[in-house]
C-alpha cells in the first residue's frame, strides 16, 4: 500500500509485523532518513541491522530474501536496509519479489532511494502488494517549509515567530536535518529550558547566529541561473568557491524554487490565471522575491520545469556519491540550466 504524511510516520514508527518490505522513494531523502531512523528505534536498540549494497543485490538478487529469512546469531530481532545511490529501483524488482513471495515472513526489509518516483515499478509493486508499504517523500514547497521549521523548533523547546520560521526555512533550503541542527544551535543560544513552557524566539534572536547571513545567501545565485544570465556565471562561480557555499544546499534551494514555479505555471496553464496575481497571493514567498518569481514564470514552461526538477534531483544524488567532482560538477550543470533559461528569451 502507498501511505503519505502522518500515516507514513506511523507505518514506520509502529510497524505492522505482517509487512515484509518498505520502499522509500522521492526527492526528500532527509524525510526518508527520518523514517528509517524511526523504524530503527521501533525495532529496539538490540536489533541487528544488515546493510546490503546495490552491487550485492545486482549480482545475487536472492540475497535480500536470504537475509530477510535468516536468524540472528543470538536469536534477536534483525532488519535489512538497502540504500540505492542511483537508478529508479526498477532493477530490484526480482529481489523484492523473492522477499514478498517467500514462504515465511522473516525479518523486515527497507529499500530506500531518492531516484524512485511514484511511477517506479518497485514503488508500484509495493503499493499493490498487501505485505509491502511504499512512501514517496517530496520536498516541502515554499508554503510548507516555514511550518516544518516551526514544528522542528518545538521539539527543541522553541516557539518561532513567523519571521524566524521563514528565515530558518530559507537558510536551510527546507532540509530537515539542517533545520534540526539550526534549531538546536538556536536553543543553546537563547538558553531554552529543557522542560516547561517553550522559549519565544524573535528575529533579533536569530540574526546573530542564523545561517542566512548575507555571505551565505544563495537567493541571488538562484535568480541568476533561472534568469539565464550566462555571462554572469564566471563571477558567481568565483564567489561560491570563495565563500565555501555548500553545493547541495544551492541545488536544494534551486529545486524548491523550481517546484514553486512548476506549481504556479500549472495554474497559469490550466486556469488561465494571472502570474502577477498568483505571485502576489503566494503565502510564504518573501516580497523581495516576487519580481524574480514572476519574471521566471514568463521564461520557463511546464515541460521545461519538469525536466529541470528531475535534473536537479539527479544532480543532488550525484553530489552525494563518493569522489564526486563537487564544484566542477555543479558549475557544468548550472551552466546548462542557465543556457536553457537564456534560450527562452
Amino acid at each position: 500500500m502507498l501511505v503519505k504524511g502522518a500515516a507514513a510516520g506511523r507505518a514506520l514508527s509502529s510497524p505492522d509485523p505482517k509487512i515484509r518490505l518498505y520502499v522509500l522513494g522521492g526527492p526528500d531523502e532527509a524525510a526518508s532518513r527520518e523514517l528509517i531512523d524511526s523504524f530503527a528505534k521501533s525495532m529496539g536498540l538490540d536489533a541487528e541491522r544488515i546493510d546490503l549494497s546495490q552491487r550485492q543485490i545486482r549480482e545475487t538478487p536472492s540475497c535480500l530474501a536470504d537475509e530477510v529469512g535468516a536468524f540472528g546469531l543470538f536469536g534477536g530481532r534483525r532488519w535489512v536496509l538497502v540504500t540505492l545511490t542511483s537508478g529508479s529501483g526498477d532493477e530490484w524488482l526480482e529481489a523484492a519479489g523473492h522477499v514478498l513471495n517467500a514462504a515465511t515472513s522473516g525479518n523486515p526489509a527497507i529499500i530506500s532511494g531518492g531516484g524512485m518516483t511514484a511511477k517506479a515499478k518497485l514503488v508500484k509493486l509495493a503499493e499493490a502488494h498487501p505485505l509491502a508499504v511504499a512512501v514517496i517523500s517530496y520536498l516541502p514547497d515554499e508554503k510548507d517549509r516555514a511550518r516544518l521549521a516551526a514544528t522542528i523548533a518545538e521539539s527543541h523547546g522553541l516557539t518561532l515567530s513567523n519571521d524566524v520560521a521563514r528565515a530558518l526555512a530559507e537558510a536551510t533550503g527546507g532540509d530537515r536535518g539542517l533545520m534540526a541542527r539550526e534549531a538546536e544551535k538556536l536553543a543553546l543560544f537563547v538558553d531554552a529550558p529543557a522542560s516547561g513552557p517553550p522559549c519565544r524566539v524573535e528575529i533579533d534572536d536569530w540574526r546573530p547566529i542564523g545561517a542566512d547571513t548575507p555571505e551565505e545567501d544563495v537567493g541571488a545565485a538562484v535568480n541568476l541561473v533561472l534568469d539565464g544570465r550566462v555571462q554572469d556565471l564566471p563571477a558567481l562561480f568565483e564567489e561560491l568557491a570563495a565563500l565555501g557555499t555548500s553545493e547541495i544546499r544551492l541545488v536544494r534551494v534551486l529545486a524548491l524554487r523550481a517546484v514553486l514555479l512548476a506549481r504556479l505555471r500549472g495554474r497559469i496553464d490550466g486556469e488561465r490565471a494571472s502570474a502577477a496575481a498568483l505571485v502576489k497571493g503566494e503565502r510564504g514567498l518573501f516580497w523581495k522575491e516576487q519580481d524574480a518569481v514572476q519574471r521566471q514564470l514568463g521564461r520557463w514552461t511546464s515541460p521545461a520545469l519538469a525536466r529541470l526538477i528531475d535534473r536537479l534531483h539527479a544532480l543532488e544524488r550525484a553530489l552525494k556519491t563518493p569522489d564526486n567532482a563537487g564544484m566542477l560538477l555543479l558549475r557544468d550543470e548550472l551552466l546548462q540550466i542557465a543556457r536553457v533559461a537564456a534560450s527562452a528569451r
